[in-house]
């Protein structure tokens, strides 16, 4: 691979980061939002915004790693809704193992220990971890329907489509 493929393929890695960054950051600034206006009459403190940002930035990469383990291809000779409810189910599993690790290696790096840590994923309490799991899927879901659409009808389409 000459010099010209490695940047070109670096600046499409940065676009797509980019792209889902922003995507996620909207979702997850909105939900700090939302989580703001349900708490503050109980006097809790406004989380920053900034605590949405880094976990749009890390969701965005758990994304591109779930992509490079499981890519965006559909078939046209095949209903797109289960190829985009499977895909989506796995890409679920990728972020919420993903966000369990980053729990476990927080903790262990804030000599809190990694095991207790990782057992402290979503407060430890599943009813938590299947409403988190619940709002990630249906974050999730739109991008990957979107994408699942574009690999079937391709980029140029999608961009007349979408952009006139």
């Amino acid at each position: 691979m000459n010099n010209l493929d490695m940047h070109s393929k670096f600046g499409a890695e940065l676009k797509k980061i980019f792209i889902l960054f922003i995507y996620f950051a909207i979702w997850f600034s909105a939900l700090s939002f939302l989580s703001y206006s349900i708490l503050r009459h109980d006097g809790i403190p406004y989380a920053p915004l900034s605590f949405a940002l880094i976990k749009a930035f890390l969701c965005a990469k758990f994304m591109l790693m779930g992509q490079a383990l499981y890519p965006i291809e559909s078939r046209r000779d095949k209903p797109l809704i289960g190829q985009i409810l499977l895909r989506s189910i796995v890409y679920l599993g990728v972020v919420i193992l993903l966000s369990s690790l980053e729990s476990g290696l927080d903790g262990w790096i804030h000599h809190r220990g990694f095991i207790s840590s990782l057992a402290n994923f979503g407060n430890g309490d599943p009813i938590h971890i299947l409403a988190l799991s619940l709002i990630y899927w249906l974050i999730v879901l739109p991008y990957l329907t979107f994408m699942s659409l574009q690999s079937v009808i391709g980029s140029p389409e999608m961009k007349k489509i979408f952009w006139g």
